[in-house]
């Protein structure tokens, strides 16, 4: 079978750290956070507690020191995908996936879905893992192939 599409993507921590992100925003951790944090400040407020405002402004920075720090952990963890290029290839009913380290083959049916933001796609096989493609090398043709494909696990 003749491959459609093919691209490298290099794993770094920033590209894990958009990942990480986009994963969050998708599940809307965020403005529950947010509304969360704001309800307690106004309760801080309107009850005088000063521990409840204190509380409410310190917990958004720990919060995002605390997903940082784990993100950072977890990347360093695994040595053998750190900062390596990885090469898609886009057939027909699936992408293979290949580094120095092993490869793997996906069928399109077998993506939970995909996630698409200003600078990557993240082709999702649960709900917390996933294949990183960057949008900025992607040879013509291959942005609304993979906008196909997430129209089609979406009708499912």
């Amino acid at each position: 079978m003749e491959p459609l599409f093919q691209i490298t993507t290099k794993f770094t921590l920033e590209e894990y750290k958009k990942f990480n992100y986009a994963i969050l925003k998708k599940r809307h951790v965020w403005p529950i956070l947010i509304i969360a944090d704001i309800l307690i400040l106004l309760g801080g407020i309107l009850d005088e507690n000063l521990f409840l405002i204190i509380f409410a402004v310190l917990y958004p920075l720990v919060v995002l020191w605390v997903q940082k720090r784990s993100i950072q952990k977890i990347f360093d963890s695994n040595k053998v995908t750190q900062n390596i290029d990885v090469t898609y290839t886009f057939y027909e009913d699936h992408f293979e996936e290949k580094h120095e380290s092993g490869e793997a083959r996906i069928t399109y049916d077998k993506l939970s879905e995909i996630i698409e933001t200003k600078t990557n796609f993240y082709l999702m096989i649960a709900k917390n893992q996933g294949y990183m493609l960057s949008k900025e090398n992607m040879p013509e043709g291959l942005i609304e192939f993979i906008e196909n494909i997430k129209k089609n696990l979406k009708k499912k």
